[in-house]
C-alpha cells in the first residue's frame, strides 16, 4: 500500500511540476447600420477560457461563451438574441518553432439560445433552442512573454444536434448537421499563464 501511495504522490508531483494554469479568451463587439433603411444591428460576445497544460504538447480546459444581438428588421420588428455556451476541450500541439506553435483542439459544446421578436403591431414572440456539438478546430499560439500569448483558431470540422423548443410556433423537430468550414470559427484572444 505504501508503494502505491508513493507512486501516486510521485505522479501527482511530476504532473504539477510540468503543468501550467492559464486563463484567457476573446471579446467582440460590432455595430452596423444598413444604408437603405437606416436600421442598425449590434452584436457582442465574451468567450473566456481556462486551461491546464499537462506538458508542452497537451492541454485540457473549459471554455464558456455569452453572445447577444439586437436589431430591427424591415418589418419594424425589434429582435433580441442571447446565447450561452460551455465547451470542455483537449488541445494537442503538434508543431513548435521558437515562440510559434500549431495545435488542434477538440471540444464538446452545449449551446442554449433564447430570442424575442417584438413587432409594432401584434404579440411578442419568444423562441428558444439548444444544441450539442463535437468540434475540431485547428489553431496557433504565439508566445509574447513568459506569461502572455496570442492564441487563435481558424475553421472547424463539426457535428451538431439542434433541438428547438416545442413551444416554438415554427417547430420542425430536431436537426443534425455535419460540416467542414474554413470560413467560420475564426477567433483570436490574449491568454495569461500563471
Amino acid at each position: 500500500m505504501k508503494k502505491f501511495l508513493f507512486a501516486v504522490a510521485a505522479l501527482a508531483t511530476s504532473l504539477t511540476a510540468s503543468a501550467q494554469l492559464w486563463v484567457g479568451g476573446s471579446l467582440n463587439f460590432e455595430n452596423s447600420k444598413e444604408w437603405q433603411n437606416d436600421k442598425s444591428r449590434t452584436d457582442w460576445g465574451i468567450s473566456p477560457k481556462v486551461g491546464y497544460a499537462l506538458d508542452d504538447a497537451l492541454e485540457v480546459g473549459l471554455g464558456f461563451g455569452i453572445t447577444g444581438a439586437s436589431f430591427e428588421n424591415n418589418l419594424e420588428t425589434k429582435s433580441s438574441q442571447l446565447t450561452f455556451s460551455v465547451a470542455p476541450f483537449v488541445r494537442y500541439s503538434y508543431f513548435s518553432e521558437g515562440n510559434f506553435s500549431l495545435f488542434v483542439e477538440g471540444n464538446v459544446s452545449y449551446y442554449y439560445y433564447s430570442g424575442k421578436q417584438e413587432p409594432k403591431v401584434g404579440e411578442t414572440a419568444k423562441t428558444s433552442n439548444w444544441s450539442f456539438g463535437i468540434n475540431i478546430l485547428p489553431g496557433f499560439k504565439y508566445t509574447l512573454t513568459d506569461h502572455f500569448a496570442l492564441v487563435g483558431t481558424f475553421g472547424r470540422l463539426s457535428y451538431n444536434h439542434y433541438r428547438p423548443d416545442k413551444e416554438d410556433p415554427v417547430w420542425i423537430g430536431a436537426q443534425n448537421s455535419f460540416g467542414f468550414n474554413l470560413s467560420s470559427g475564426y477567433s483570436i484572444g490574449l491568454y495569461y499563464a500563471f
